[in-house]
């Protein structure tokens, strides 16, 4: 009964990201989730699912009451001088367009205490598409993979719109570049794409419930862009540009560079956890986000 509570729980949550914010599909995700965890009220992995599934929402409180249980039972370590000098070591490379609007104001990197990868997670202070949504960020995530005893890149993994990228060119490149991956960022939606990603046909996949959705390339996104952003007459938007003028070619156009290192020695947002997003909301920022999956090869974080 117990694992059928979860399992339940777990494919409305897919459900849920798959086909849009339906409130009877949320509720039937909390219910479940609740349930099994009156049975197993220690069970971290469905703390965070709730947790998680709440922030989806914008149900901060609660997702940050789920966050702290799961950080009780697991407490993060805080980065030490090792942990400081990791995170540098492997600091992707990151390119944007010359016309990009929006400013970069925080990363955070997540290193995961028992696998060898580091979660560089990078808040835009928003994005064009979405200006009438109030969160005041847009949260985007890279993943670095790594071997430790070689100090090689192993993986490249990027969060596009979704779907989640990684080429051989990038893992490549980046120990051509002493371990420092090459990441562009899209215009304005800030979807973040490994070296060679011309070759990539995104989509997402929902394994709890079998399904594969395709998601507009960059193409598909530059035409749309090319015409006007979703909301330009929204009052949020008033300032930004109502649309991307220039070729294709300048759509692609990734030639501005951002030194993560900068931000990372400034701020020193680094820490060890198995849980990004609950260390994310309750240890450094005092603002609200739209959560990202936490790991590019684990399902659902089960880790």
């Amino acid at each position: 009964m117990l694992e059928n509570y979860f399992e339940k729980g777990d494919k409305f949550l897919s459900l849920y990201e798959a086909y849009g914010r339906n409130p009877v599909i949320f509720n039937r995700v909390i219910e479940n989730y609740k349930k099994g965890l009156k049975i197993q009220p220690k069970n971290i992995l469905y703390h965070y699912r709730l947790g998680y599934a709440y922030h989806l929402m914008r149900r901060l409180m609660e997702a940050s009451s789920e966050y702290g249980k799961i950080l009780k039972l697991n407490p993060p370590c805080l980065a030490s001088e090792d942990d400081l000098k990791l995170a540098d070591r492997y600091a992707p490379r990151l390119f944007v367009n010359p016309k990009e609007f929006f400013k970069l104001k925080d990363l955070v990197a997540v290193i995961h205490p028992k696998k060898p990868i580091i979660a560089y997670n990078l808040f835009w202070e928003d994005d064009i598409d979405y200006p009438g949504d109030n969160d005041p960020s847009d949260h985007e995530v890279v993943w670095i993979e790594f071997n430790k005893k070689k100090g090689e890149v192993t993986g490249v993994y990027t969060y596009f719109h979704k779907a989640i990228l990684s080429t051989e060119e990038a893992v490549s490149d980046a120990n051509l570049h002493h371990q420092r991956a090459k990441i562009n960022v899209q215009w304005g939606g800030h979807g973040s794409l490994p070296l060679r990603w011309e070759k990539l046909h995104p989509e997402v996949i929902f394994e709890k419930i079998g399904k594969r959705i395709k998601i507009k390339n960059m193409a598909q996104r530059y035409q749309e862009l090319s015409k006007s952003i979703k909301s330009p007459f929204h009052p949020l938007a008033r300032d930004w540009p109502k649309k991307f003028t220039g070729s294709y070619k300048d759509f692609i156009n990734f030639s501005k560079n951002i030194e993560l290192r900068i931000l990372l020695k400034k701020k020193k947002m680094v820490i060890t956890s198995k849980w990004p997003n609950a260390v994310i909301n309750r240890y450094f920022l005092n603002y609200n986000y739209f959560p990202k999956r936490q790991w590019p090869k684990y399902p659902m974080e089960e880790t």
